[in-house]
């Protein structure tokens, strides 16, 4: 009883669980096969939408699918219900649904066709957001019966937006007065946030239309002086008529609106009295401009009307079509397998369903025989590069002759394909240059540029930070490029050892760009110069400088510091003003000591004899010697005031003892270096007659040459000015009678280079760092890039790009590399150097000793001499 209560309740859970995990049905793929059963689709009519059209239109769609079934349909069937409503319940056995209704109905339908992944065909009102492409067809419903255009501008801009065309957050919106009437609907298209569309904030700007030109002119100059685009960002739409476009165009350039930042976007409704070619103007586009045109290229006519059951009659004859073909190619496969198979493989509701739009798509776009008559052209303008590009340019072509831009037909739009382009609507803002191939000029000038001969006997840029750079710049703005090398012949490739280069060797430097690059920059035919220059006052009235890619600061290399003398090493931790305080003080504490002693009442009383131990003046001195070398001595005071004196003694000599020991240690560890100049005043006080120099044609030269602060001119007054640096002048550094002043980073190269030679560390950097020079990229003046390549300079210092550019072609690192500054700090052993201040101590006193010793026998001598002649001379009397 028990065992069947248990299976019972197993096969209940059982039961159970496979109610619970089934899966769903309209989840999964048991979808029935178009083979085995007929495709169904739902056409909703919606009555309240058609009004009164609602009766005939039903009876049109109903004989048009009967037409269309037996014309087209050759293989399976296609069951078609009717809709009056739009709330019904889409069952899992649809393969479509095709509904005409308003908007918001349209959008309810299209929720629960994805969720039932049904193939979504509507027409619905004008001005309603596009149902997502991947997932749907729809065509906003116009009869085209009007003559104004400007009626489609929302659903354009609608569909711009839906298919991301435009991705922008915030905008400015300019439009002529002439549609001020109707221009809320576009606002509100702006405005829109739905699924797939972004929200912009918007910034709305009205260009009144007054009588004369000069009028408009000088109104839409106060128009866009209004705008701040620090707020409102750099994004334009334009909605403006012929006249408007023209001015706008030349007044946008003229307030410098127009930049590769900017991206204006006109959109034109009214082009009947231009012809199809009004961009052509070469005075409107010019280099670096980021402008689009979306403009009506069809012909409203009063005739031209269209028809809903046109497009209805279009959806169904193309998805009967592609049902047909369909199951054809089921039917195929279906022959060649067997049953289970076919089970495993046959297409699912969603692979359906995605073969069914993609066939419909192909058959209907661009094929909108509907409405001919609605047809817009989307035309972009190609700029960038186009000035510095030479594969336009015929033989004996100058500057002005250069095309400036090319107009690219990138799409269309039409009510039925929406918004529809072949390439970005603004190309330059997604693909940079667009791999245009340029030209730019460098020279050989380490570290930023090293130019190095290839197997073919040509100079090349082989490294360098600019080359670096540029090579980042390239890959971010997209082109390629040709270099141009402009050096003298001298120049070989053997100059070029790695990171051991020295900028002496090829007598180059930044500040002076050489005048074959400085032309072709100032008659703007390069897009920059690929060379680091020093940013240059007098310069900027030709050329236009980036922000700076490195800064150089200046400092001076002096003979490396060396160790003071160990010798008198024991008197290092006290200066000599406390040496002098201290013998005075164990001078004076001897005959202090010894007159408390004699003077004290104490001996007389306990009857102490007073001219014995401490009573005696030597002794007194001996016994504070000894205290202070901590020995102690043969005496004590018996009198209490003496032990006073005493005991202050050894608490004084504690603390100088202590003391003593303590800075011994340091001053053991830590050696003592001698540096003759370390700063700019040390060098101009010129203690040690010490002479210095900088080179000729330098950034510094020049500053300190114009400078007005005593300082610098005193360092330029005082300064050889020289071409190299020659052996002369390095020996006399290394003997430390001559400093040199140039780019920290080049002396470095210049240490290094002494390093290789003698494998010693000679030199040393001086700590003061002053006079900023300014490193930075080249381009023609005015420039519109400048600001796109300082935006791409600012992110490789940001990333830390050009930082380890710049230490990657500083000299290795070397024993010398820490001696720049101070001397590295390691642990110290006591060698006999630090105790040779010892050793003569010892020597000095065995000396004093042996001569107080002689001094001793000879008095003794002449004492023993003395007496015998007394006696003599007493023997004789």
């Amino acid at each position: 009883m028990v065992l069947r209560l248990v299976g019972l309740w197993s096969i209940l859970l059982l039961l159970l669980l496979l109610l619970v995990l089934r899966p769903d049905p309209a989840v999964g793929d048991d979808f029935p096969s178009l083979l085995s059963t007929n495709a169904s689709m739902a056409i909703i009519l919606d009555r309240e939408y058609l009004g009164a059209d609602y009766e005939r239109t039903l009876d049109e769609t109903k004989n048009v699918v009967e037409k269309l079934i037996r014309e087209h349909l050759k293989n399976g069937g296609l069951i078609v219900k009717y809709y009056s409503w739009t709330s019904i319940n889409l069952k899992r056995d649809f393969s479509a649904v095709l509904s005409v209704s308003s908007c918001k109905n349209t959008w309810d339908i299209y929720q629960e066709a994805v969720r039932e992944r049904l193939v979504m065909l509507s027409i619905t009102d004008p001005d309603c957001p596009r149902l997502p492409t991947n997932n749907a067809i729809m065509i906003p419903r116009s009869d085209g019966s009007g003559s104004n255009a400007f009626d489609e501008v929302s659903q354009i801009i609608l569909d711009m937006k839906s298919s991301r065309a435009i991705n922008w957050h915030t905008a400015t919106l300019l439009y002529d007065q002439v549609y001020d009437a109707e221009i809320s609907r576009c606002i509100l298209s702006l405005l829109e946030d739905r699924e797939g569309i972004k929200p912009l904030t918007l910034t709305e700007f009205k260009i009144n239309a007054p009588t004369h030109s000069w009028e408009k002119r000088k109104e839409i100059r106060r128009t866009l002086l209004g705008i701040p685009t620090a707020y409102t960002g750099r994004n334009f739409i334009a909605i403006v008529n012929i006249a408007t476009l023209t001015l706008l165009m030349e007044i946008s350039k003229d307030l410098k609106l127009v930049n590769p930042f900017a991206q204006w976007l006109y959109l034109i409704p009214n082009t009947e009295k231009a012809n199809s070619n009004f961009t052509t103007r070469s005075t409107l586009i010019n280099e670096g401009d980021n402008v689009a045109f979306v403009y009506n290229s069809g012909s409203k006519a009063q005739n031209c009307t269209v028809s809903v059951l046109c497009y209805i009659e279009s959806y169904l004859l193309h998805f009967i079509r592609s049902l047909s073909k369909l199951i054809r190619e089921e039917q195929v496969v279906f022959g060649q397998i067997s049953d289970e198979e076919w089970e495993i493989i046959r297409p699912s509701k969603q692979e359906r369903k995605t073969k069914f739009l993609q066939m419909i798509k192909a058959a209907i776009t661009s094929k909108d025989e509907c409405n001919k008559c609605s047809q817009w052209k989307i035309q972009s303008a190609e700029t960038w590069g186009y000035v510095y590009r030479t594969d336009f340019l015929t033989d004996g072509a100058d500057l002005q002759e250069r095309r400036k831009y090319t107009m690219l037909d990138i799409g269309y739009w039409s009510p039925q394909d929406g918004f529809m382009l072949t390439d970005a609507l603004f190309p330059h803002t997604q693909y940079g240059f667009r791999g245009v191939q340029l030209i730019f000029y460098s020279y050989h000038n380490p570290p930023w540029q090293f130019v190095a001969y290839n197997d073919s006997g040509s100079p090349v840029i082989s490294s360098g930070v600019v080359y670096d750079i540029l090579n980042e710049l390239s890959r971010k703005l997209n082109f390629t490029y040709t270099m141009v090398i402009s050096q003298p012949a001298e120049i070989n490739g053997s100059l070029v050892e790695g990171n051991t280069s020295s900028v002496y060797d090829l007598k180059t430097i930044s500040s002076d760009i050489p005048q074959e690059i400085f032309s072709t920059l100032v008659n703007n035919k390069i897009l920059l110069a690929a060379v680091g220059a020093t940013v240059n006052e007098k310069q900027k009235k030709f050329v236009s400088f980036t922000d700076p890619i490195s800064i150089q600061t200046y400092s001076f290399v002096i003979s490396r510091p060396r160790e003071l003398s160990r010798v008198l090493l024991f008197l290092s931790p006290f200066g000599s003003d406390t040496w002098l305080c201290l013998a005075a003080a164990v001078a004076l504490m001897g005959p202090i000591l010894c007159a408390i002693n004699k003077l004290s009442p104490y001996y007389e009383v306990h009857n102490k004899p007073t001219d014995t131990g401490l009573g005696k003046v030597n002794n007194c001195f001996w016994y504070i010697y000894g205290a202070l070398l901590q020995q102690g001595g043969l005496y004590l005071p018996y009198a209490d005031s003496g032990r006073i004196i005493i005991g202050t003694w050894w608490l004084v000599v504690l603390v100088i003892v202590t003391t003593y020991c303590g800075n011994l240690v340091a001053f053991l560890t830590f050696p003592k270096i001698d540096i003759p100049v370390n700063r700019v005043m040390q060098l101009l006080r010129n203690d040690r007659g010490m002479t210095w120099s900088i080179r000729r044609g330098t950034f510094l030269e020049e500053m300190l040459m114009d400078s007005t602060e005593p300082k610098y001119m005193q360092l330029y007054k005082g300064s050889q000015i020289i071409g190299e640096l020659t052996d002369e002048l390095v020996e006399r550094i290394e003997a430390g009678q001559h400093v040199h002043i140039d780019w920290r980073n080049n002396l470095r190269y210049l240490m290094k280079r002494q390093f290789l030679r003698t494998d010693r560390c000679d030199f040393a950097l001086s700590t003061d760092e002053f006079l900023d020079e300014q490193i930075a990229l080249v381009m023609p003046k005015d420039s519109p890039y400048l600001e796109l390549v300082n935006e791409e300079i600012k992110r490789m210092h940001q990333f830390g790009f050009i930082q380890r550019w710049v230490a990657q072609y500083l000299p290795a690192k070397d024993k010398c590399s820490g001696t720049g500054r101070v001397m590295d700090v390691q642990n110290h052993t006591v060698n006999s150097s630090d105790m040779a201040g010892s050793y003569w101590i010892l020597l000095l006193g065995f000396v004093s000793g042996l001569f107080v010793f002689v001094c001793e026998f000879a008095v003794a001598w002449y004492r023993k001499h003395r007496a015998a002649r007394a006696a003599t001379v007493a023997y004789r009397d």
